[in-house]
């Protein structure tokens, strides 16, 4: 699908607090004297309260209320899609 002429990718900017904790992890690492080569950080979720994890259904109820509404499936393009790749 990444090569087909069909189709396009559209690039959006999201926040990733997994991907922020390894990243101040690495700088915090990158920092100190001593370096340990091969060393890798990975992230665990937690919750912050300590409770159960919430379920998907909890999840998206909670973007709904962040955001207002929940958006379902594609939203129609308001401007026309130019195709990108071989003519």
């Amino acid at each position: 699908m990444d090569e087909s002429d069909r189709v396009t990718f559209d690039a959006k900017a999201r926040v990733s607090k997994s991907r922020a904790a390894v990243e101040r992890a690495q700088e915090a690492d990158g920092k100190k004297k001593s370096k340990s080569y091969g060393r890798y950080f990975v992230t665990e979720p937690r919750v912050m309260d300590g409770g159960e994890m919430p379920t998907r259904d909890e999840w998206l109820e909670e973007q709904k209320a962040k955001k207002g509404n929940l958006q379902q499936g594609p939203q129609p393009r308001r401007e026309p899609h130019i195709l990108q790749g071989k003519k």
